[in-house]
């Protein structure tokens, strides 16, 4: 893989460069002024020269560079968050390990695969976008996918694409002989007959149960449960929700057995759960474990560029034989 370099206020280090070659990294020093693609930045401190370098050299996060300190007491949390705001891709102490080569290579490698994937006809044809903001979304829902088993917290207004997102997640978990994704519309459950929606019940368990049913935490099974605007459970049905999603073992509703289940959890909401939170309206425990990672997906009005490309996707759908362009004047009402 070909990368550029920058020792920012210091002299190119051969031994650095060589352990990026003897890594599978190919580097040549790039223009402080017009970096371009991928690369890696080494620094001595934090300066305002760095943060413009970043700034410039990431086009918004669209390009990957890695922010490396050669002194690991030079970094401290406080600078890290500046470098991240800045628009590096990570940050680290060269240091810091003793193979810090092959992390930098396994870091692009990974963020290489990320980027296939992002580019493949899965994601394109269905989640249609090529705005920086977007783009930058979807590398992250995309890595948690693929290289985490980790349960999945996707909030957003309603019509940003949550439940495409959950999908993709689905589609991208590595899991072998993965089972089907369930879908749970949080706003459709009735409270009094939540138990059997989630858990299931036996038969006889209440008037009208005349046969056994599996609930949704079984079906489940080997798959993938999304439970789609998660803040709309009341709070009783979050306690009883937290011992499943925690141990992955529940009981069906008249029974007396534990059943066993194991599932990727994903949940979508258009509310501020931590603003449900300090309300009394969303529990702490459960909201940890709902979201071992969150993804928060841009409004449209946050990505602009996207409007006429999402208009002709749409359009296309509609008149796949032949869709008609749009005229100036119909692509210039759009972008109001």
């Amino acid at each position: 893989m070909h990368i550029w370099h920058c020792f920012l206020g210091h002299e190119p280090q051969p031994d650095i460069l060589d352990a990026l070659c003897q890594a599978g990294l190919q580097s040549h020093e790039c223009d402080q002024f017009r970096p371009k693609g991928v690369g890696v930045v080494f620094f001595g401190e934090i300066t305002t020269q760095l943060l413009d370098l970043l700034r410039d050299s990431t086009c918004r996060g669209m390009d990957r560079v890695l922010a490396i300190s050669l002194f690991r007491e030079g970094l401290k949390p406080a600078a890290v968050w500046n470098l991240l705001g800045a628009g590096a891709s990570d940050v680290f102490a060269w240091d810091h390990s003793s193979s810090p080569a092959h992390e930098v290579a396994a870091r692009f490698q990974r963020w290489a695969e990320v980027d296939e994937i992002v580019r493949s006809p899965l994601v394109k044809d269905n989640l249609v976008g090529e705005s920086a903001t977007w783009v930058r979304s979807l590398r992250q829902i995309v890595e948690i996918a693929r290289f985490t088993d980790s349960s999945v917290l996707i909030t957003g207004e309603s019509g940003t694409g949550k439940e495409l997102y959950a999908r993709l997640i689905h589609s991208l978990d590595r899991r072998k002989n993965k089972g089907n994704m369930v879908v749970s519309d949080c706003t459709t459950v009735v409270p009094e007959l939540s138990g059997s929606e989630f858990f299931g019940h036996e038969r006889g368990a209440y008037t009208g149960a005349v046969s056994a049913r599996d609930g949704a935490f079984a079906v489940a099974n080997g798959g993938t449960l999304f439970l789609d605007e998660v803040g709309e459970l009341p709070l009783n049905l979050q306690a009883e929700l937290l011992r499943v999603i925690q141990e992955h073992t529940y009981k069906r509703v008249g029974g007396n057995a534990w059943q066993k289940t194991d599932f990727r959890l994903v949940c979508a909401t258009n509310r501020d759960l931590i603003e449900e939170q300090t309300c009394g309206r969303f529990r702490r425990d459960f909201y940890y474990r709902i979201a071992s990672w969150t993804c928060h997906l841009p409004p449209l009005g946050e990505r602009r560029e996207d409007i006429l490309a999402l208009a002709r996707h749409f359009i296309a759908k509609l008149s796949p034989d032949d869709p008609p362009e749009l005229d100036d004047a119909v692509r210039q009402y759009l972008l109001t």
